[in-house]
């Protein structure tokens, strides 16, 4: 079923961040929460505002923590023989894992919720909005969509004096994870790998490599704590930069403990209270970056952001992150001249009067060949490019980077011209597609005739002769690197939907040992499209499989009767739906549910995504006179009234070769016109009704004015 959903949402507001220090007994350091037993979620009298007022939201203020990733919170793995050193998460080559703390240091609880108050859940299944779901146990889409998101709450308590309420705001949808019987919160904590430069702000240093967004489930893991405790540290007023920010502990918040420091990951309620830390281990699935192959050993630094799509309203918006210095000892050694890449925004066709951008690999100064100094330039030539890039590898020059000229040819075009008034057909001929327009730029058409309305007067019309290139991309995930995972041989299939119709050129996989699989294209009913038996060598390798896809929903991408010894690689329980290329596909889920991901990576696609227009060419429609024109005596020929006489109601019966409009008219004996109405034709023989009874009886002159000129008819009305 579909609906509308919408969604309640309150002004965010970014406070300042003040604290207060307050003395509490020695017991509370301990635990013992006896003395904020006056500032619950169901008691306001003892919580404080961060204004010092009696009336406020008490917000939670998530930050990110450099000592978590600092304190042993990392781990450098080779890009090769790294092994596989955590059950079920795949090898680790390439590897840098990480630690992630996320203090609540606010005023408020943040408290996260999979329910209504009447205990009912809601789920996004593509493009309907299942509401009233039971509040536990597994769900799916009755729509029969792989993937369902499930829309969440953020309980955000108010203080009124003594009293306390709250307000429930929709703060979007999550991953749902069946098998785990809860949600994961998309996009909790990002992390990079980057390079500092002289910029203050780490998140505008040049990224070297991305960690696997991860899906939180949010609980209470550890109280900021005592001097000596276990998170000592973790919680600072100011948390962005390795070393920065003076510790809080326990004590230093006023309304420690708000929210009671349970949460977990329960389906009807996460959190993280005030005063407490959520801690994933590196050791936990999908906790990495990984390091592209051609880095080398230096001094960089993790950069962790928390929230960083800003879902969540905090009392500060703008310290959701921290950059940790970490130094790489296992990758290309330094100074081994390994050569920077060039990365284009879009193809590498450039249309005429088109930019383009391009970026080149992360580093510390840069040198284009157009002379310019910056990691990223927007270019309007075609040409050839390389950029000299300085980083820990040295400073080394790119191969070139080819951006290719497009200029389609502007189409042939041909006019036409009627009579006084009427409908033309223009007509164009190009190598391309064309759009038809008006002299405002107004789309109107799109083929090779374009039939204008019935004109009264000479207008130019524009035609645009548009080629279409093709272009290779490449889809997420380009790699096994999202998660955990191992090697079955079980039949099994990647759900996508495709958007235009494209060539699906190749797929990476990860084969146990050296063997044969068979690769089908099947449409939603299992009907298969295309199929290739693939043999593949043990390790990673691409299978060419050139399969047409046609545009379709539920498409599946499926691997079966696999002989590869234990298999192909799969994750599972880490896989983000979808996995998009814009206006092309979606994978939008595998066959064994939404956490899977199997199979096949990096799809290679060739695509006709590069459009580039010609010139805009004008054609005319041309309205002539015509006063030497003569009759048009098959028209004339044509004419028919009937009855005749009537009282005043008739047809009137002709035959045009044309579509359009015409004037016709009632003229009385003096030479006065008494009715007048404008009559729409078709090619081809029309009859058209005629009421005219409240004119009085008599002789009348029925004109029909067609192609300028006047085609009388005597008409008796008794």
């Amino acid at each position: 079923m579909s609906s509308i959903f919408y969604l309640y949402c309150i002004a965010k507001t970014t406070y300042m961040k003040q604290f207060l220090r307050v003395v509490i007994s020695a017991s509370l350091l301990f635990g013992n929460t006896e003395s904020y037993a006056q500032c619950t979620t169901t008691n306001a009298t003892s919580c404080v505002c961060e204004d010092g007022s009696s009336n406020c939201l008490l917000l939670p203020d998530i930050t990110a923590s450099w000592k978590g990733i600092s304190n042993n919170g990392w781990t450098e793995y080779p890009q090769t023989n790294a092994g596989t050193n955590y059950t079920g998460q795949g090898p680790d080559n390439g590897r840098l894992r990480v630690t992630g703390s996320t203090p609540n240091i606010g005023h408020g609880s943040f408290t996260v919720r999979g329910q209504d108050n009447n205990g009912k859940r809601t789920f996004l299944c593509g493009n309907d909005t299942v509401f009233n779901v039971n509040a536990t146990g597994a769900f799916a889409c009755p729509n029969g969509y792989p993937n369902p998101k499930q829309l969440i709450t953020q309980r955000i308590y108010q203080k009124n004096g003594n009293a306390m309420s709250y307000v429930d705001q929709y703060a979007g949808s999550v991953t749902y994870h069946p098998a785990h019987g809860h949600n994961h919160v998309d996009d909790w904590a990002v992390m990079t790998l980057r390079i500092q430069t002289s910029d203050p702000n780490p998140l505008n240093w040049p990224i070297v490599g991305t960690g696997a967004k991860i899906g939180f489930c949010l609980m209470d893991y550890g109280q900021c704590g005592t001097t000596g405790s276990t998170y000592d540290g973790h919680c600072r007023d100011v948390n962005t930069m390795y070393l920065s920010g003076s510790t809080m502990l326990n004590v230093d918040f006023p309304n420690w403990n708000l929210g009671g420091g349970n949460y977990n990951c329960s389906v009807i309620e996460q959190g993280i209270s005030s005063g407490w830390t959520d801690v994933y281990g590196k050791h936990l699935d999908g906790m990495w970056i990984n390091i592209p192959p051609n880095t080398c050993n230096g001094n960089y630094y993790i950069v962790m952001e928390v929230d960083k799509n800003n879902i969540f309203l905090e009392e500060d918006e703008t310290n959701n992150y921290t950059a940790v210095p970490v130094t790489l000892t296992l990758q290309q050694p330094a100074g081994s001249g390994q050569l920077p890449t060039i990365s284009a925004s879009n193809s590498n066709n450039l249309c005429s009067g088109q930019t383009l951008e391009l970026t080149a690999t992360a580093g510390t100064t840069y040198l284009w060949s157009t002379g310019e100094t910056t990691q990223n330039i927007t270019i309007s030539q075609p040409g050839s490019y390389t950029v000299q890039v300085t980083n820990y590898c040295g400073t080394t020059t790119s191969l070139p980077f080819e951006v290719n000229s497009v200029i389609p040819n502007a189409p042939i075009v041909t006019g036409d011209t009627v009579c006084l008034s009427g409908s033309m057909d223009l007509t164009a001929s190009g190598s391309g597609d064309l759009y038809w327009y008006d002299a405002n730029g107004n789309f109107l058409w799109s083929g090779n005739t374009f039939t204008t309305p019935n004109l009264t007067s000479s207008t130019t019309y524009y035609v645009q002769n548009t080629d279409v290139y093709a272009d290779s991309v490449n889809a997420e995930p380009h790699s096994n690197g999202i998660g955990g995972g191992g090697f079955v041989n079980s039949d099994q299939y990647e759900i996508f939907n495709s958007y235009e119709a494209f060539t699906l050129s190749s797929v990476l996989v990860y084969a146990q040992t050296a063997g044969s699989f068979i690769v089908e294209l099947q449409d939603e009913n299992g009907v298969v499209l295309e199929t290739l038996n693939a043999t593949v060598p043990a390790g990673t390798s691409r299978v060419e499989l050139d399969f047409n896809v046609p545009v379709a929903n539920n498409l599946r991408l499926v691997g079966r009767n696999i002989n590869t010894g234990g298999g192909l690689y799969r994750n599972n329980n880490s896989a983000t739906y979808p996995y998009d290329l814009q206006n092309v596909l979606s994978i939008i889920g595998a066959s064994a549910g939404a956490s899977y991901y199997y199979y096949f990576y990096d799809w290679e696609i060739h695509t006709a995504n590069s459009t580039c227009s010609s010139a805009m060419t004008a054609v005319e429609a041309v309205v002539s006179n015509c006063a030497s024109i003569a009759e048009n005596i098959p028209f004339k020929q044509s004419i028919n009234l009937s009855p005749n006489p009537s009282n005043g109601e008739f047809q009137v019966s002709f035959s045009t070769q044309s579509n359009g409009n015409m004037q016709a008219e009632l003229i009385n004996l003096v030479g006065a016109q008494v009715w007048t109405s404008q009559l729409e034709f078709q090619e081809g023989k029309n009859t058209v009704e005629i009421r005219t009874s409240d004119l009085a009886k008599g002789m009348y002159i029925f004109n029909m004015i067609y192609e300028g000129k006047k085609y009388p008819t005597r008409v008796v009305i008794e």
